[in-house]
């Protein structure tokens, strides 16, 4: 059993918990394509996502509220990673979850000046969710 259907069960076991609702049913679909996903995929070279990085995802989303969804629906990198990409407001953020489980955080801004990355090599869930829900700086 995944972290995420282990959460969904909990849900399900709490009195007056809500239903599944369409977004969490969208990204739950987006996650197992992904998942799914094996050696070659988009050519010879390609690597199916690492068991870290999915295992690294589902913990992060475990932990996420709802509300972030949206931002949290995976793509598969051809090294084995898997991206998260958004907007909001003028900026564009992504975040890249290495296979080895390193942390690669993005912001795009409309002046170059104000663009960022943040590379972490032992990075937490809760990085990746604060980043998720307030962008750069994440401590």
């Amino acid at each position: 059993m995944t972290r995420s259907n282990y959460s969904n069960n909990l849900d399900r076991q709490t009195p007056g918990a809500a239903e599944t609702t369409d977004s969490e049913n969208s990204l739950d679909t987006q996650i197992a394509i992904v998942w799914a996903l094996e050696d070659g995929w988009q050519g010879a070279d390609s690597l199916a996502p690492s068991p870290q990085a999915k295992e690294f995802y589902e913990i992060y989303r475990d932990g996420l509220p709802s509300s972030y969804w949206n931002e949290s629906a995976p793509s598969a990198t051809v090294d084995g990673g898997l991206h998260l990409g958004w907007e909001r407001g003028d900026h564009i953020y992504s975040a890249d979850i290495l296979p080895g489980g390193e942390l690669v955080l993005r912001v795009t801004a409309p002046h170059e000046s104000d663009n960022a990355e943040l590379r972490l090599d032992q990075p937490t869930a809760g990085m990746l969710r604060r980043f998720v829900m307030r962008g750069l700086p994440i401590d």
